[in-house]
């Protein structure tokens, strides 16, 4: 049976019509359904997830919590300062240890200061006995290889002295012992750090530390980074004993934040009490002409009796602790002499 369909050029529009309907329909029905989709109610009173909270600082890099400042605080993160300290080490979450552990002290305004520091204390006991008997505040600084120091220095400051930690280093000669757990230019870095720490931690109390013997190691810039990095994180000053011109003290205190200080005049280098006199007075000329001086001495017997004999004298010039001079204008420093 032959349809009634004839397709002829005739038929093409109605053709054309149809599909074009046909389309039209089912894009009509898609749409219908997809609208039919339940719709997600509105945000009004709806509970929202917060953002994640970006994780906290470590402390060491938060300024509240270290006080010696923004340089501190803006250390690149490969810095020891900004992971947390290691265990069991002394750090500061107030005030640093040159302030925490300073003795109470008053300085009549324009009048002349002195700090006496005694070095190589703590070897002998009969001798650090007789420096803390003195008639006024000294500073003692103590070989952290002694025998029972905690007990010596908790004395000390019970007297009213201040206490320094008497760091051992490399001296140039070859021909001096510095002590064992000196610091030497040839330590691998691992090891000079721990050695630093060994050394500080021997015991506390302490306001900061000075240099025994060092003249080759504090001319070392990258040891005495080392040095300074920790000196930092535990609040520590640092008194150069300027015992090389090369000294890279202040530079390496300068870059960490470290408070400095430099030595005057070494008034033992001839143990007699009548040369220790002689250095003693020519202390005191020197604080009346720039304000203030610093001088180390040692625990020799010379030494005791000379300062004993020499402190009632003094009329113009007052004793100070060696936290004291860090309120007082710096001087220039002295001339280094070679140990």
């Amino acid at each position: 049976m032959k349809s009634r369909f004839t397709f002829n050029r005739s038929n093409l529009p109605l053709i054309l019509a149809g599909a074009v309907t046909v389309v039209s329909v089912i894009i009509v029905l898609v749409v219908m359904m997809g609208g039919s989709a339940p719709r997600k109610p509105a945000d009004s009173g709806a509970v929202r997830s917060p953002p994640p909270v970006a994780a906290a600082a470590p402390d060491a890099v938060r300024q509240d919590a270290d006080p010696i400042g923004d340089l501190i605080a803006g250390l690149p993160s490969g810095s020891p300062h900004a992971v947390p300290p290691q265990d069991g080490l002394p750090v500061f979450d107030g005030d640093p240890a040159w302030k925490r552990y300073a003795t109470a002290s008053s300085t009549p305004r324009g009048k002349a200061v002195i700090a006496v520091v005694i070095d190589d204390v703590g070897l002998n006991r009969a001798r650090a006995d007789d420096v803390m008997a003195l008639p006024a505040a000294v500073t003692l600084a103590f070989m952290p290889y002694g025998e029972n120091i905690q007990a010596q220095v908790d004395k000390a400051r019970t007297l009213g002295h201040e206490v320094m930690l008497h760091l051992p280093m490399q001296p140039e000669s070859d021909k001096e012992d510095p002590g064992p757990k000196a610091l030497l230019t040839t330590l691998p870095t691992q090891e000079l750090q721990d050695r630093v720490v060994w050394n500080m931690d021997r015991f506390t109390g302490y306001v900061g530390f000075n240099n025994h013997m060092g003249s080759k190691f504090t001319a070392d810039q990258e040891g005495m980074g080392v040095v300074m990095r920790e000196a930092a994180k535990r609040g520590l000053m640092f008194l150069d004993s300027r015992t090389t011109p090369r000294t890279a003290g202040p530079a390496a205190a300068a870059r960490f934040g470290v408070p400095l200080l430099n030595r005057d005049i070494f008034i033992d280098n001839l143990a007699t009490e009548a040369a220790v006199r002689a250095q003693l007075d020519k202390a005191a000329e020197m604080a009346r002409k720039r304000g203030v001086a610093i001088i180390i001495g040692h625990p020799h017997t010379a030494t005791v009796a000379a300062l004993r004999a020499w402190i009632p004298t003094l009329q113009d010039v007052t004793l100070v602790p060696i936290t004291a001079v860090l309120n007082q204008p710096a001087p220039t420093p002295a001339v280094a002499e070679t140990r």
